[in-house]
């Protein structure tokens, strides 16, 4: 159970300090409003994946080749400020808008509930 814990205090921890680490990316494609959904790190701490959405219109292809291209100096970033003996790998994964979409609705419904 220890292990379990291990993996969702690194996902937390890239969570909170990834989107500093992309405000410093100097790729145009990755400069848009590129929001964070969730971070899910595999049990050996190989691998994080990180699901994201651009938000403002912005290419959301163009955004997510533009973040694999910049993984590596963010794994770096991250490494730096987060002290890990081993940073996993980041794999970047677009949200699907139907899953946003499905989230939004039942935030609507459990209000209109209310």
């Amino acid at each position: 159970m220890q292990g379990v814990d291990r993996t969702r205090r690194v996902a937390q921890a890239i969570a909170e300090e990834l989107p500093g680490a992309l405000r410093e990316v100097k790729d145009p494609r990755v400069t848009g409003l590129i929001t964070v959904h969730e971070v899910t790190v595999s049990r050996d701490l190989g691998v994080a994946k990180v699901r994201f959405d651009v938000l403002g219109g912005a290419d959301a292809a163009a955004a997510c080749a533009g973040l694999r291209h910049a993984a590596g100096f963010l794994r770096s970033r991250l490494a730096a400020l987060l002290r890990l003996r081993r940073m996993p790998e980041l794999r970047f994964e677009l949200d699907e808008p139907s899953r946003i979409g499905e989230l939004l609705q039942r935030i609507k419904t459990q209000d209109s509930a209310v």
